[in-house]
């Protein structure tokens, strides 16, 4: 398939739903949005953003999507925007415990301040970002009389002990800039996008993430109804291999997570990603661990029983034994888990080809 033929059929998507009266992205008629979820893999974005870059260069740039400031956060992250803040944060993570509010990224920054101030910029690698509008969902507490600005956006209140709130901004420069007065602040979820047609690519992944705490999060449902999107990766289940295996456990945490996404998203459409071999380190030695094949079985068997599509990350590799075959060619962690940035590099253009295809 060539990439003139994918883009008539992301039209045929686009006019589907307008004909229809399906709903349409949030961000606009002419765009269609992806969400990317999962673990370590995904945090430094080498694996999804080499999937966004290859898809919007063919397709169209509808912008950056859902962006974090994981510096401030104190943990490694995307390297094309940039943040800054003239206060510490606090942060908290899905897979910890926690009392502090966490949104869709899994990851959430809270003030240690009641006033602050942060700025950002995106674009800062080889694709440039179009964007237009921005989306920032955030908490404030102990609030008696506070506001909370973005660029040329405000809201003030009063007399709130805790809050949940959304707030669109005009993107006009390239730097935008965040100010709050009067409360304790939590960033929850940022996203950047712009009216060209097209397609966002969303992706965001904590280290150490299962099933599990994706839906142990309360906020969970709620972020992902306000994204709606058209659809839902999810790379989840390496973490599972590496702990103490319950077949009976994971089958009822990976349904869980599919009902939440549905019912929060109906429209959406599940990927389910079938996770790649991954070797253990017994008495100096890396064995081969043979619970991933038991998380590959279980998750084939749902996307099979539910009606769901999948994508398996080994096969597409090249099949069992491909983590030795990539670590002879310079493309894996000394951890047998993980990847180099090359590596995730090339897993990003395997699965940009699945989608195409899919997409066709």
């Amino acid at each position: 398939m060539n990439f003139n033929q994918l883009k008539y059929s992301l039209l045929f998507i686009f006019n589907f739903k307008l004909i229809f009266g399906l709903p349409v992205s949030f961000f606009g008629q002419n765009q269609v949005t992806f969400l990317h979820l999962g673990d370590s893999h995904l945090q430094p974005n080498n694996l999804s953003g080499m999937t966004r870059y290859l898809l919007q260069k063919e397709i169209g740039n509808a912008g950056r999507g859902l962006i974090f400031p994981y510096v401030l956060a104190k943990t490694n992250g995307p390297k094309d925007f940039f943040f800054t803040s003239d206060i510490i944060w606090k942060s908290a993570w899905i897979t910890q415990h926690t009392d502090q509010t966490i949104g869709l990224t899994g990851i959430s920054i809270q003030s240690t301040t009641t006033k602050g101030n942060m700025s950002w910029s995106t674009g800062k690698d080889t694709l440039r970002y179009p964007a237009s509008t921005g989306t920032l969902v955030f908490e404030i507490k102990d609030c008696q009389q506070c506001t909370v600005r973005v660029n040329s956006s405000q809201k003030q209140y009063t007399n709130q002990d805790k809050l949940i709130d959304t707030m669109v901004f005009s993107i006009d420069q390239p730097t935008s800039k965040l100010s709050f007065d009067g409360a304790t602040f939590t960033l929850l979820d940022l996203i950047e996008l712009s009216d060209q047609k097209g397609l966002v690519y969303h992706s965001t992944g904590v280290a150490g993430a299962t099933f599990k705490n994706y839906n142990d999060n309360p906020q969970f449902k709620k972020s992902l109804a306000l994204l709606d999107p058209d659809y839902v990766i999810v790379s989840l289940g390496t973490n599972e291999s590496v702990k103490k295996w319950n077949s009976v456990a994971f089958d009822m945490e990976v349904n869980k997570f599919i009902d939440q996404v549905k019912s929060s998203s109906p429209s959406s459409k599940l990927i389910i990603v079938l996770p790649n071999e991954n070797y253990l380190k017994v008495n100096g030695n890396y064995v081969y661990n043979s619970r991933l094949d038991s998380v590959r079985t279980v998750l084939l068997s749902i996307a099979n029983k539910r009606n769901l599509l999948y994508y398996d990350q080994q096969e597409a590799m090249g099949g069992k034994g491909c983590m030795l075959e990539w670590k002879k060619q310079g493309l894996v962690n000394e951890d047998h888990i993980h990847f180099l940035k090359k590596g995730y590099q090339r897993q990003g253009r395997l699965l940009f080809e699945y989608l195409t295809k899919m997409i066709h």
